[in-house]
């Protein structure tokens, strides 16, 4: 079990290293010889490019060792990663209040406000924190550090659970429907898989209000990106990649989860939502492209926490009939 070991070491240990503001790559103007927080090295955008890797090599190392156990073994495993990706919800969760869009120097107490210290391991944490500088380059890094190892987490942890609790597949279903008699017939598995269901957790948008939420979010997408989540939408066309929302990440979320609760969305629960978005969407901040995870999208949709500071839409009530209302932009990031 020692793959298994480093990989759930790796992903819940975090390397700070101290640098001064002069070598922070987001410009400074004053203090430059402070010291400085940075996690550039542990983000795959910036210095260390193996990184990402790193920790997928190590994720599948860990499945290999996890294949070895009896079933009995394996189910504690699985619980023990299911605690773990709790953990991650709760991080997201704690990062989300304390995250500013705009903000470009954050509080000494940052790391501590965020529980990380108290969650995971924290390397080189110093006691004089107050006069360690952090800055937007820092939560930006950890932002981008918690995505990998949420990603190859949550990846460990469905790989593991369909080894448990196989699912039916599509062409195993179709195969039923066109010969049920002889599915009958056939022996038993020693492990039943759960039956495929083609619409279990599809989103299903009510038809009267998708109009008003495609023209709110029409700006996000490029034109090509918005056809393809018309015919999603509309009628559960696949688009043949993921679409790329241009806007701050956590806009596209907040949207969908105003929708479904205000039961505009229906046909699905809260962390299928997340799977849907995650599946579908890619988001861009203007200087790259990245990827959702679980994790953060569950800390925004399944958390009661309001996360989105200037939010897309609004869904009102009036009349106990919900209509959509489009937000002012904020103008210093008017952007998007």
């Amino acid at each position: 079990m020692n793959c298994l070991t480093q990989f759930l070491t790796k992903i819940q240990t975090f390397r700070l290293l101290v640098v001064t503001k002069s070598e922070l790559k987001s410009p400074v103007k004053e203090d430059r010889n402070k010291p400085a927080y940075s996690l550039a090295h542990e983000t795959h955008y910036y210095d260390s490019f193996a990184y990402k890797s790193e920790i997928r090599v190590l994720k599948d190392m860990a499945l290999i060792d996890l294949l070895s156990l009896s079933d009995i073994s394996l189910k504690r495993e699985f619980e023990q990663l299911k605690k773990l990706k709790e953990r991650f919800k709760l991080i997201w969760t704690n990062f989300h209040q304390h995250y500013g869009e705009l903000r470009a120097e954050y509080p000494s107490n940052f790391i501590f406000s965020i529980q990380l210290d108290y969650l995971f391991i924290v390397n080189n944490l110093q006691s004089d924190y107050e006069d360690i500088y952090i800055g937007d380059e820092f939560v930006e890094s950890l932002h981008d550090t918690l995505k990998i190892r949420d990603k190859f987490l949550s990846e460990l942890v469905n790989e593991v659970d369909e080894i448990l609790n196989p699912r039916e597949t599509l062409k195993e279903w179709m195969a039923k429907q066109e010969s049920p008699e002889q599915v009958e017939d056939a022996t038993p598995e020693l492990t039943p898989k759960i039956p495929y269901n083609p619409d279990a957790g599809r989103p299903k948008f009510n038809h009267q209000y998708i109009d008003d939420f495609l023209q709110l979010i029409r700006t996000y997408f490029s034109e090509e990106h918005f056809s393809q989540l018309d015919a999603l939408i509309k009628a559960d066309e696949q688009p043949a990649n993921q679409m790329i929302f241009n806007g701050n990440s956590n806009k596209l979320a907040d949207a969908f989860k105003q929708l479904y609760e205000a039961n505009l969305i229906v046909g699905c629960n809260k962390a299928e939502l997340e799977k849907w978005i995650l599946k579908h969407f890619l988001y861009s901040n203007g200087d790259k492209v990245n990827e959702y995870s679980e994790g953060w999208l569950s800390a925004i949709i399944s958390s009661d926490t309001k996360v989105c500071k200037s939010p897309i839409l609004e869904v009102r009530m009036k009349d106990k009939v919900p209509f959509l209302v489009p937000t002012v932009r904020n103008k210093k990031n008017s952007k998007y």
